[in-house]
């Protein structure tokens, strides 16, 4: 085994460690609800806002008429 090979597998042991101790800490609510946060992809379910209504559905009481 190489110095090259050592060096890297310890890196990459001290890398997944920390990686999992950095883990268990949370960003703080001021972070995470703000009114102005950025929407960066399409893919990435976003919390609505509390202020925003909710779509009541209309035809709640009703069945769809199908038709053959």
């Amino acid at each position: 085994m190489s110095f090259l090979t050592g060096f890297l597998g310890i890196l990459g042991i001290i890398s997944f460690i920390s990686f999992f101790f950095l883990m268990r800490f949370k960003a703080s609510s001021k972070q995470t609800d703000r009114s102005d946060r950025i929407k960066w992809s399409s893919y990435i379910p976003y919390r609505e806002n509390s202020t925003k209504k909710t779509r009541k559905n209309e035809n709640s009481g009703q069945d769809a008429d199908f038709e053959n």
